[in-house]
């Protein structure tokens, strides 16, 4: 039972993580993880020992134009690939470059604002989280989070801020419940979801290639799947596949939960997901933010400083 001392300090938490969205100029809706300390399953994933805030959806075409438009008007580390344009004769498009270098400017191809940006590599998703982490605008998207200098071998430095999942917090959030059980599928079932067979019936999840989501559309927008995991985030199985942290091997990292083209076999717990180097463009890859909650005392600190610094700020005056 949560003790007075531990709901203040819940209330805390929340309160602080509201104020940081209200002072953003992207906000991603958060779906809290809890029940830390869970045990792994039996493929040995899943166990987080702190809880964290995990994106409810897939970062979109439309928050990732506005990144583009702050940073990339040179574009020298490739945050933008010509592919997002047409989605390489696949779909519709998500993003459209204009200008010239060092003057481009960036805009969401109409109907796909809430659909995830895809063609983004493992760098461009760990530059994404820099910029959050340092405020957005003009923030720096080579430290914070990564140390981008470190080009493959680049982790995670910061533990109190926004990044891309590990693979335990990416995995938990998609198929552990607060029950105590995993489940298959990250929809919260053990039952193999039936693959699409019209345009326009509601789908739990988008796999399973044609038919397409009303007709030509490919990949769907935010709330326009049903299923959800037991936490309640959307599109972990199907749409895109998303970048995690996580190694294969020497240089090449792991993205989790199977596209619009894969079978539901891609979507299962058990499937490996896909290996590839953070440097690749991948045109059905796209990532979801998770936000760790600073330590308690960081919080307390925050929460007591700010009303400090108003005061003192008025005594100024």
């Amino acid at each position: 039972m949560a003790t007075r001392g531990h709901w203040l300090l819940l209330v805390c938490l929340a309160s602080w993580a509201a104020c940081y969205r209200c002072e953003a100029d992207i906000v991603i809706d958060l779906t809290y993880i809890g029940n830390p300390g869970n045990p792994a399953d039996s493929t040995g994933l899943g166990s987080v020992n702190y809880g964290y805030y995990i994106g409810t959806y897939e970062v979109t075409a439309a928050q990732y134009t506005e990144f583009l438009n702050a940073v990339a008007q040179g574009d020298p580390y490739g945050l933008y690939n010509g592919a997002m344009a047409d989605d390489g004769g696949i779909g519709s498009g998500c993003i459209i470059r204009s200008g010239t270098d060092g003057n481009y400017t960036y805009t969401t191809v109409p109907g796909a604002e809430n659909q995830p940006v895809r063609w983004v590599s493992g760098f461009d998703a760990m530059r994404f989280a820099n910029w959050m982490a340092n405020g957005q605008a003009a923030g720096s998207t080579e430290d914070g989070v990564y140390d981008m200098s470190l080009g493959d071998q680049a982790v995670r430095t910061n533990f109190n801020s926004w990044a891309v999942p590990t693979l335990d917090e990416w995995y938990k959030a998609a198929y552990y419940s607060p029950m105590g059980v995993y489940y298959d599928y990250p929809n919260g079932s053990d039952n193999v979801p039936p693959e699409p067979t019209d345009e326009t019936t509601p789908r739990e999840m988008n796999f399973g290639d044609l038919p397409f989501w009303q007709g030509s559309v490919v990949f769907t927008s935010t709330g326009e799947t049903t299923g959800q995991s037991p936490y309640g985030t959307y599109d972990q199985g199907g749409n895109v596949q998303e970048w995690t942290e996580a190694f294969a091997g020497h240089e090449n990292r792991i993205l989790r939960g199977g596209t619009v083209f894969n079978p539901a076999s891609s979507l299962n717990a058990a499937a490996f997901g896909t290996a590839s180097p953070p440097s690749a463009d991948d045109g059905a890859g796209g990532f979801r933010l998770v936000f760790l909650i600073p330590e308690p005392s960081t919080v307390l600190l925050l929460l007591l400083g700010a009303p400090l610094l108003a005061l003192m700020n008025r005594r100024r005056r």
